[in-house]
């Protein structure tokens, strides 16, 4: 049955991606969720980021978020810690051992899209962006 319904071919692109990222990332003991987690800290200036602006810039709840940094913490990835400009909330810093990786995550992230925009050229990449640029313009948070 062909499905032309945007909202569930949206979903499932989702699905599949993340199910070729989890492929990839085994090797490296990451899931999808933590790898790209671990990016946007990585973008960002150091000890700036905090839980919020990870629920904020992924869509993502507050438990999901936890649970997240709870098991990066575990793998010894990330730290939680005072922030600097308000004791009052923490700041996520990323350990030594992510850094040693960072290379790696680069590459990683490369890999991924590459191979799952493989059947496009670079102006269908481009209008891809530009349409869901578009749409998530629409979500209102």
């Amino acid at each position: 049955m062909k499905q032309d319904s945007i909202a569930i071919m949206i979903k499932a692109a989702s699905v599949e991606f993340d199910k070729l990222s989890n492929q990839i990332l085994a090797d490296y003991n990451l899931t999808h969720s933590q790898f790209k987690v671990l990016k946007f800290i990585l973008r960002e200036p150091e000890l700036t980021v905090r839980q919020i602006d990870i629920e904020k810039f992924f869509y993502m709840t507050n438990p999901s978020v936890t649970g997240l940094l709870h098991n990066l913490e575990k793998k010894q990835m990330i730290e939680r810690i005072p922030n600097p400009q308000d004791h009052r909330s923490k700041v996520i810093r990323l350990t030594e051992k992510v850094y040693e990786m960072e290379e790696q995550l680069s590459q990683i992230g490369n890999t991924l899209e590459e191979r799952f925009t493989q059947n496009l050229n670079r102006e269908e990449k481009e209008q891809l962006r530009s349409l869901l640029r578009k749409m998530l313009g629409n979500c209102v948070n």
